[in-house]
Parts: structure tokens; sequence; C-alpha cells
């Protein structure tokens, strides 16, 4: 795939960027599927641009085994993933065949990987350890055979352990996010309760070598999350949406241009935050 569909060094989140990465994506792919295989070669990482596709791709795409895998991370419950799994497919579906030159006017039938959607929950409602969302459970006239299905795993302590002991980096994260929120609970600072959580992380070997390399940018992105897993409760309570879309927006530049003071500060400064919205015309 030509490199500009695809987005090597901008990660929006921890779970985009821990699955970027070959081994991780193969670990979490085996894990899923109950496979073991082992050539991170023959894996691909597919993920668009988010400079292309901005607000409009999932987290990480991967093709392996003639399959087009898609996994999405969310905190906040969102019964609309099936319909947009269906967008991120087609739009990775159109990159793939635009970078190597097929068109879908010819007489030949075009062949294209089969879809795996993923999304993996660990908001704070309570959610079963699997939930299998319908495409055909929004359309407003039931219609059989059009189908899109996003399986919903959540990762919340207490569910789909064996699924997490399979893949090492995807307990890591999600003991990650748990002691960022336990330490939150005990009334510590969100910056401070970030750190702890890293440095525990550490201390209890999950995810040590990725934290160690990276522990700067990993606070600033779970900094990110938390804000706006905070901020879109609000939105939710008060009934309104763009304001989130309009807050991911800015912070998805911030990132992508590796501004993350202005990031931590805005996180704090709603007026410095106002004045980014505009230098970005948001």
């Amino acid at each position: 795939m030509k490199d500009k569909l695809v987005d090597r060094e901008y990660k929006n989140n921890v779970f985009c960027d821990l699955f970027s990465e070959k081994s991780n994506a193969l670990s979490l792919y085996n894990a899923l599927n109950h496979t073991d295989y082992q050539n991170t070669d023959e894996l691909e990482i597919v993920t668009l641009s988010d400079v292309i596709f901005m607000q409009q791709k999932n987290d990480v795409s991967i093709m392996f085994q003639n399959e087009l895998a898609l996994w999405e991370h969310q905190s906040t419950l969102n019964y609309n993933m099936p319909l947009r799994g269906l967008v991120y497919f087609a739009h990775n579906i159109d990159g793939i065949l635009k970078s190597r030159g097929i068109t879908l006017y010819g007489k030949k039938m075009v062949k294209i990987p089969s879809p795996d959607y993923y999304v993996f929950y660990n908001g704070r409602d309570e959610t079963p350890d699997r939930q299998d969302l319908k495409l055909s459970d929004s359309f407003i006239t039931p219609k059989e055979g059009y189908e899109w299905t996003a399986h919903m795993l959540n990762i919340n302590a207490g569910h789909n352990q064996e699924l997490l002991d399979r893949c090492p980096a995807l307990k890591g994260y999600a003991l990650l996010v748990k002691y960022t929120r336990e330490y939150q609970t005990k009334g510590v600072d969100l910056k401070e309760a970030v750190e702890q959580a890293i440095d525990r992380c550490i201390q209890e070997n999950e995810l040590k070598s990725y934290l160690l390399k990276k522990k700067a940018e990993v606070s600033l992105m779970l900094l990110t999350e938390f804000n706006q897993e905070a901020f879109a409760r609000v939105i939710r309570e008060e009934g309104i949406e763009e304001g989130t879309t309009r807050l991911n927006q800015l912070n998805s530049y911030l990132i992508a241009e590796k501004r993350f003071d202005d990031l931590a500060r805005a996180t704090k400064d709603k007026q410095y935050q106002s004045q980014l919205y505009k230098e970005y015309g948001l």
C-alpha cells in the first residue's frame, strides 16, 4: 500500500500505538482466532491515514491470511459501531484497490479480503463479555440479506480473561487503564494517576519495554484519552454531540503535529483551548 494511504507515525491513542506494532498485532490476531502464527512479515498494517480520513477511520487495520481485520477501541458505549465499521471497511478497501490500480468497472470479478471487525470496550458501563452488534438492527424497515457485525468485547477487569492472557499487550493495556481509574477513585489527580499507573505496570512487568521506551508519549496519550472520556460523559449527559467531535479533531491535530505541551495545556486552560480551535478553524 502506498505511504500516503497509511500513517505509520500518527497514533491517537495507546491502543492504536500498541497494535500498530506488528508483533502485538499478530499476538492479538492469534488470541482472537485461537491460532499460533509466528511470522510477522506476512502481516501488513494498513490503517488509513488520519490526515485523509479525519474522524472516519478505525484505530487499527491489518491484512493477514486474506482477511482485512479492523480493530477499534471504545471507552464509551456506541451501538452505531456496525455502521461505523462498514464505513471503515469501505474506506480501507477503496484505499487498497486504488493503491493497486484496481477498478470496479471491468467484467472480471474483483476479489477482496474478507472482513473481521472487533470493538474492544473498556468503558465504565456494565456490558457482557461479548456482544455481536448487527447492522440490520438499525434498519428502519427490516430487510434480509444485508448484514455487518461488530463483535464488541469487554476488556475490563473480570471480563474475557482468557483472551487477555493470550495477548500480553492487550492485557497490559487493560491494566494500564484499570490502574489509572483506581488511582483517580482514590482522589489522585489525573496526571499523577496516569504516572502511577505507568510505574505500576512497569513494576509488574506489564508492557515494561514499551512503557520504558515511550513513557512520556504514553502519558500524554492517556491524558488525552481520559480527558476525552470525561468530556464525552458530560456531552452525553447534556445531549450534545458536536462538541466532542470538535475536541477530538483538535486533539488529533495536536498529536499529529507532536504539539504535546499544547495538548496538555489545552486540557486545563479553556481559553487556550478556544485559541487553538480558532487556529485550526474548528
